[in-house]
């Protein structure tokens, strides 16, 4: 499996176009195309489908240019439909030249934790909804990789104070992360990458005593 990194838009997000000898697919394209779709044409690869682990600007921004060049399905977490609906949720109307209300995109999340995309099995890819940043925050594991949005940084989680954050949710979601695997590989929704071993060891905000009660 390769995992490409594309740090992109004005915050930085970190889009990533993963592909294994089955399929590749792309997470959080923000805004930001032509570096998308340079990155595909280089390692000519072709896009099943996209995904996004939630639905603000910064992560959705270029998802109507990638889906009208490769006619490919969007998904994301039921719980975010608000958000990608809504231009003032999603925060599109604030940092976006124009506001961005997307209309064409496949709902996730059914009550359990793995969840098939399309003809993609479990086995291939685990989603975890685990809300906090969003309602509809989602992970994605796939073998020994983690994709964990705007949940985890390194060294650092994400912030609660934007449209549909929860601190209580986010320390639950962190909880449950923590159960994880100490082995896998973190790819944030910015940053650098870090093994969740070290953010275990060393974040905070993974730390027993702040999740005793500790609100971000």
């Amino acid at each position: 499996m390769k995992v490409r990194k594309l740090i992109i838009g004005f915050f930085s997000v970190n889009c990533y176009i993963v592909s294994t000898d089955k399929f590749s697919f792309i997470i959080d394209p923000g805004a930001d195309f032509d570096s998308i779709d340079k990155c595909i044409k280089e390692e000519e690869l072709t896009p099943g489908f996209v995904i996004n682990t939630h639905g603000h600007y910064d992560h959705i921004g270029a998802v109507p240019e990638v889906l009208s060049k490769y006619r490919i399905p969007f998904y994301i977490h039921k719980a975010d439909e608000f958000i990608i609906t809504d231009s003032c949720a999603n925060l599109s109307s604030i940092f976006g030249e124009n506001g961005l209300s997307l209309k064409t995109y496949k709902l996730i999340g059914n009550g359990n934790k793995n969840i098939s995309i399309d003809r993609y099995t479990n086995k291939d890819i685990e989603i975890f909804n685990m809300p906090g940043h969003t309602p509809g925050s989602i992970v994605i594991k796939l073998k020994n990789f983690l994709f964990t949005g705007d949940l985890l940084f390194r060294e650092g989680v994400g912030r609660t104070d934007l449209p549909g954050g929860d601190a209580g949710e986010l320390v639950n979601s962190l909880n449950m992360i923590k159960k994880f695997d100490p082995e896998l590989t973190v790819y944030p929704g910015h940053g650098p990458t870090t093994k969740l071993k070290y953010e275990i060891e060393n974040n905070y905000y993974l730390s027993n005593d702040f999740l005793k009660g500790g609100q971000v």
